[in-house]
């Protein structure tokens, strides 16, 4: 499948780590195994897909499966966490309990019975897990965990051969990362997530041989140019942390350009693509100019129903257009199939299903349709670009204006223009054949630019770079305190002066805020000055700023990179400030001196 020339990627053994794989997949699970799969092969090398899913316990039979489908290679293998405890060696089990600092408190006699069953689970009525026990197949525990309440403590357990309890914590997450220092030891290492509610706590697995490296697959904010917006649950964990990973991985150039504007992101981000597979045409087959192809699961967010109304509005000018749709059932099947009926289009626009071979369609169809209200990075698009079947997609955030040249190797239209998109088909059907026929090779060489080998040297590269700037983990010794605080015109200007170390010639400075008793966060523009022997932080903030919140109370920090070290300071020494308005807000000290924002409680 690949040709090996050369070495890709630095000197480390590289793991992919992704909360679980279920038996349909697509977006990033399939990224996560396709990039796994081409650094093996390219490389010469051995990758595993750590999982943390209980799902996942037989991590033999879904390797197995996932070669059968011709996800992975030979030289790519499944490892799950519980599979290894449950299987693990007393002396296996003994270096990961090793890892535990924490008194075991746990009584064996005040734990269920093993019943057959390999779990005995306890949910509440949300579903969220209150107490669970595992079992090997002899019937003895191997893990524990409790939630915790009014009459005993959250805590994380495992056991030996013999379900005695060896080790015990008060996270899960510090479970997991026994098990990657029992697994990596002293080796040089590069873990790379795919699971974006995993950078929750990956962020805090800080060791000096381990490349941390967080992906970022689909647009962070519902209007991602915009610093009110708020950022979508997802990713916030991953961003809020951004500046603790090594690497922080984004598909686009677009959307690297728009996380930098609203400074989420600064010096650790790299644009590393998808890649695809597909094999570029060799020789372009004949094809109607009419013949319409779709991929698209039917769910709302695909929009469908614009293709749909774009091909019918183009018949109606006298285009011989057809579409087949082909993908998944979804929540919009049932309403496609009204409007479809509703337009009476006598067969020309169909919802085919699924077809596994429905990607070999693009090499008999002269276009394809993407209406997306957002993507990461389509890789339908490269897939129908590689049989020469010209892309017609919105302009959307992100990905299609980061592969799609318009008029070159395929059009992009404004986002949500029917009647662009109509027009569109209408052009490709009375175009030129010589012209049409240079925009379908054009479009094959494109797909070029994705290939897994240009694609793999582009991370060998990060990675390299990863490697390289890697410091040993240590904490910022310092502290950040106000020193002057104004409000005029709505505006709020802040100066912060730095000590201990955090005044020691830091790269950069940020304002950042943090939601009290929530999930929101945003990051603002600062300059670092140097007055009178001291580090400063200049800084200014509106009210506009802060749109994402709504109630409740916004906290301010310093962020900054010391000597290639992470850092993040509260803003004390408000002790002083009268609260003050900002503009429906209001800027106050906490009862601890620290800066914060509130909404004003109503009269």
């Amino acid at each position: 499948m690949f040709s090996r020339r050369k070495k890709y990627l630095p000197e480390a053994t590289v793991y992919g780590l992704i909360g679980g794989i279920p038996k349909t997949f697509g977006g990033r699970t399939g990224v996560c195994l396709q990039r796994a799969d081409a650094f093996a092969e390219l490389d010469g090398r051995h990758v595993e897909i750590l999982t943390l899913s209980p799902r996942n316990d037989d991590p033999e039979a879904l390797t197995a499966r996932l070669r059968g489908e011709g996800r992975i290679g030979k030289k790519v293998t499944v490892r799950s966490v519980w599979a290894d405890l449950r299987r693990a060696s007393p002396h296996d089990l003994a270096q990961i309990a090793s890892h535990s600092t924490e008194s075991i408190t746990i009584d064996p006699a005040k734990l269920p019975d093993f019943d057959g069953k390999p779990e005995i689970k306890e949910l509440d009525d949300s579903g969220k897990t209150l107490r669970s026990d595992r079992f090997r197949e002899d019937g003895s525990r191997y893990f524990s965990y409790r939630l915790g309440g009014e009459n005993e403590t959250k805590s994380v357990a495992i056991f030996d051969t013999r379900g005695r309890p060896i080790a015990q914590w008060n996270e899960q997450y510090e479970l997991y990362f026994a098990w990657f220092d029992w697994l990596i030891g002293s080796e040089q290492a590069i873990i790379i997530n795919d699971g974006p509610p995993l950078a929750r706590y990956l962020h805090q697995y800080q060791r000096e041989n381990v490349i941390l490296v967080q992906t970022i697959h689909s647009k962070h904010s519902a209007d991602p140019t915009k610093r009110s917006e708020r950022l979508g649950w997802t990713y916030t964990p991953a961003l809020k942390n951004v500046d603790r990973f090594d690497l922080f991985a984004v598909l686009t150039q677009s959307q690297h350009s728009d996380l930098t504007d609203l400074n989420y992101i600064m010096d650790n981000a790299a644009v590393l693509p998808n890649m695809t597979a597909a094999t570029p045409m060799r020789r372009i087959k004949p094809r109607s100019p009419g013949t319409g192809v779709m991929l698209a699961r039917t769910t709302f967010l695909k929009r469908i129903d614009h293709a749909i109304t774009a091909v019918h509005s183009a018949r109606q000018s006298g285009t011989d257009a057809i579409l087949d749709i082909y993908g998944v059932a979804d929540e919009a099947q049932e309403p496609l199939e009204t409007l479809i009926e509703e337009l009476d289009t006598h067969g020309t626009i169909a919802l085919r299903g699924f077809d596994p071979r429905a990607k070999q369609k693009f090499e008999q169809a002269s276009f394809t349709l993407l209406t997306s209200e957002y993507e990461g990075q389509p890789l339908v698009l490269l897939e129908s670009m590689a049989a020469g079947c010209i892309p017609i997609s919105y302009n959307i955030k992100y990905g299609p204006a980061d592969i799609i040249t318009d008029g070159v190797d395929g059009f992009l239209v404004p986002d949500g223009d029917i009647d662009a998109m109509a027009r569109r088909i209408k052009d490709l059907h009375t175009m030129d054949e010589q012209k049409l026929m240079q925009m379908r090779q054009a479009a094959i060489r494109r797909v070029g630019d994705f290939s897994p080998e240009k694609i793999t040297q582009l991370w060998g590269a990060a990675l390299t770079r990863a490697v390289s700037n890697k410091q040993r983990p240590a904490e910022v010794d310092g502290n950040a305190r106000l020193s002057s605080v104004r409000i005029v015109d709505g505006e709020l200007a802040l100066r912060v002066v730095l000590g201990g170390d955090a005044a020691s010639g830091p790269e950069w400075a940020l304002l950042s805020w943090t939601e009290r008793k929530g999930g929101r966060f945003g990051r603002l523009p600062a300059r670092l000055e140097q007055v009178g022997g001291e580090t400063q932080v200049v800084t200014t903030a509106h009210a506009d700023d802060f749109a994402a919140v709504d109630h409740g109370h916004i906290d301010f920090w310093i962020d900054l990179r010391v000597a290639g070290h992470p850092c993040r300071l509260r803003i004390k020494g408000a002790g002083d400030l009268e609260p003050q308005p900002l503009g429906h807000l209001e800027v106050y000290a906490t009862r601890f001196g620290s800066l914060s924002l509130r909404f004003p409680a109503l009269d």
